[in-house]
Formats: C-alpha cells, sequence, structure tokens
C-alpha cells in the first residue's frame, strides 16, 4: 500500500465507498475523447470544461503544469483553487457528474500541488487529498498526503451506489484539500479550517476497464482474486496482492523497465525511454495489480541526461553508480522515509548546482549518505 496515504479518514463522510486501489505512474495523457472517458482535462487549452469552485475560485494558471506525465512543470496550465471559505469540505474544485451511471464502475485520477509550506501545528509540509461525491458525502478512496512544491498523482475506482440514482438536485464531485490531522485525534479528524490554495493538474474519470492479464510462462496458474464487495458504510481495504509474476519478471511501464523482486515489490532497472524528467513512483501496476517500487538498481541511469528527478514514497536501497555521471542532475526530490542505503558512487559527478529536498525528519541522515555516495558537497540538501 503506498505510504503516503493518511491513516484516517474524514470525519464529515456520512457513507464511504472504497474500492481497490490502483496506483500508476503518469497523469490521463491528451485531453482527446475516447470510449469510455467522461472527462479529460490537462487545461493547456485555456478551458474549464465542467469543472467549477464550489465556496472557491478556479482559474486556470499558465506556467505551471504536473510533471508526472513528463513535462517540464513550467511548459502548460493546471487549475488553481484560492480564495476559498475556510471550510474545506465544501470549499474546494468540483466537477458535475451527471453523466455517470450507478452500478458502474470509474475510475477518477488527478495530479496535485500545494506551496503552503510548513503547517506548525503539525510539523510537516504536507497537506490531505480527500475525494467526495455529493450531495451523500461518499468517500472515493482514502486522504493522501500531498508534498509542498511537488505534484501527487492520486488514483481510485468507484462506484455510484444504486440509491444515488433517486437523488436530486446537482451531483457533483469534490477534490478537497486539508491539513494533514494526527492519526491519534480520529475523533475530530480534519476540523481545523482551511483556506489555502492548492493546484489541479490532469483530471480524468472514466469507464474502469479491467487489465487483460498477460501469459505467464508457470507451472501452476495462480488464482483469480475474488472481487471486492462494495456496501454502504465499508471501508474495504485495498487491493494489492499481485498474480505471483516469477522474481525476475521485467515490463516497461511509462518509459521505464521495472523488474519483479518479490509478491508484490519491483525494483527500477533503467530507462526504456530517456526522459529529462524522471519521475519514480511509489507503486507501479502490472497485471492489474499495485507492486511497490522498493528499489534502484546498480547503474539503471548511469550517464543518462537527467535534468530533474522524484523518488517515490517506497524506495529503500539504490544501488551502486545509480545516477553517476548525470551531469544536468539538479532537482532532486526524495519522498522516501524509509532508504536504508545508497549504493557506492550512486550520485557521483551529477550537478554541484543540484538542489535536493527530503523529508525534514531525514535531513541529516539523507545528507550523509548522499555525500557518501558522491553528491558533491556545493549541492544543497533541504
Amino acid at each position: 500500500m503506498r505510504k503516503n496515504v493518511f491513516k484516517v479518514f474524514a470525519a464529515c463522510a456520512a457513507v464511504c465507498f472504497v474500492s481497490g486501489l490502483v496506483i500508476v505512474n503518469g497523469g490521463p495523457g491528451t485531453a482527446e475523447a475516447a470510449d469510455g472517458v467522461i472527462c479529460n482535462y490537462d487545461f493547456n487549452d485555456g478551458e474549464l470544461g465542467d469543472v467549477y469552485g464550489n465556496s472557491a475560485k478556479v482559474e486556470i494558471v499558465e506556467g505551471l503544469n504536473s510533471t508526472y506525465d513528463g513535462a517540464s512543470g513550467t511548459d502548460g496550465a493546471c487549475v488553481k483553487v484560492s480564495a476559498r471559505n475556510g471550510y474545506w469540505e465544501n470549499s474546494a474544485f468540483a466537477y458535475k457528474i451527471d453523466k455517470l451511471e450507478v452500478g458502474k464502475r470509474y475510475t477518477i485520477s488527478f495530479d496535485a500541488r500545494h506551496d503552503n509550506g510548513v503547517a506548525e501545528k503539525y510539523e510537516t509540509d504536507n497537506r490531505a487529498m480527500i475525494v467526495h461525491y455529493m450531495p451523500d458525502w461518499g468517500q472515493i478512496g482514502q486522504p493522501v498526503a500531498v508534498p509542498n512544491e511537488d505534484w501527487e498523482h492520486i488514483e481510485w475506482q468507484f462506484t455510484l451506489p444504486a440509491e444515488y440514482a433517486d437523488k436530486t438536485g446537482d451531483k457533483f464531485i469534490y477534490l478537497e484539500f486539508a491539513y494533514p490531522e494526527a492519526v491519534e485525534s480520529q475523533g475530530d479528524a480534519y476540523k481545523d479550517p482551511n483556506k489555502e490554495e492548492y493546484y489541479i493538474d490532469n483530471f480524468c474519470i472514466k469507464e474502469f476497464v479491467a487489465a487483460t492479464p498477460a501469459p505467464v510462462q508457470s507451472p501452476t496458474p495462480s488464482p483469480t482474486p475474488a472481487p471486492a464487495v462494495e456496501t454502504p458504510g465499508t471501508v474495504l481495504p485495498p487491493i494489492v496482492e499481485g498474480p505471483d509474476l516469477e522474481v525476475g519478471y521485467e515490463e516497461v511501464v511509462k518509459g521505464i523497465t521495472y523488474k519483479v523482486t518479490g509478491k508484490d515489490t519491483v525494483s527500477v532497472v533503467g530507462f526504456d525511454v530517456p526522459k529529462s524528467a524522471l519521475s519514480i513512483p511509489a507503486s507501479i501496476t502490472l497485471e492489474g495489480y499495485a507492486y511497490n517500487v522498493t528499489a534502484i538498481n546498480a547503474k539503471a541511469f548511469k550517464g543518462d541526461d537527467i535534468k530533474s528527478l522524484t523518488i517515490g514514497s517506497n524506495v529503500q536501497t539504490i544501488g551502486k553508480n545509480a545516477f553517476q555521471g548525470c551531469t544536468s542532475l539538479k532537482k532532486i526530490t526524495i519522498k522516501s522515509t524509509v532508504i536504508k542505503s545508497i549504493g557506492r558512487a550512486a550520485f557521483k559527478k551529477t550537478s554541484s548546482k543540484a538542489v535536493v529536498k527530503v523529508p525534514k525528519a531525514k535531513k541529516k541522515a539523507y545528507k550523509k549518505m548522499l555525500t557518501n555516495a558522491g553528491l558533491s558537497k556545493k549541492a544543497k540538501v533541504k
């Protein structure tokens, strides 16, 4: 399960419907219509479509966009949500869902970001992104941590219950933004008002299409997992068990080659299609199942022309020479708080002007590990 999912649920949600969790890297793609696609906005055309602000202002801003689809982060547009009244649960990015059918399974995905810095009360720069469908306050997925000055890709599956068809009035989805209250305060979770600005990009809703498993050479076929059954008021666990792909099996996802290392883990082998902005996700999807990305292999990107790097929250080890000779690498963001080792010369001969953003609690330990792995002493770790 992804490490940046908050462990508490919004107290205002009267009914929760949580479906199987599907985690992928990358945005929803182009804005062209396709079968089963309800909406797919990258906002680069300057149009909001059916997006609006509920007790908030939404506007398209140029020169800022998600990097999850391989973009530079400054060559497109996104939606800024501002002028919020403080009631985070209804002062939000909103989208009309009159076109959605009850009983049909959908996938919602989007990229979120904020630039509000550290919330001193909670001693973190993360914020919580929560999704509800209205007017039922039906929660979709779980609260997800959104880091400061970086994009987080969020993707869930959901089904509108049969009784939703009888609802009158407007029907819509909220993408809500709140402070990340502690697990111990579950009885009063997410009570603090929040008027902060946030950003949304690559907003997409489409009909869910189950993955068609590719043939796997195995003497014994793996049993097909029983589908989760959604019932009102029930929180179902994410589907995280894999289809028992053989250790060593490799597959390319979004231009990066991954190798299966365990029942639900993979390592990063390297580029299949080189890109200047490299984002290693917390998890990927293989054969319809989520696999945590826990390692970056030795020499995975040695000598590649990478300018920016994001390391996902589940990475535990970085192999020797992994990024050696990436002389253009100046921007590094490490989301993981569980890195145990960084191999020899992993960051040797990267730019001396590099700026490395790490989790606040890990700054001292990671700075030492990075320096020992060849990061220039002139580089900034913050």
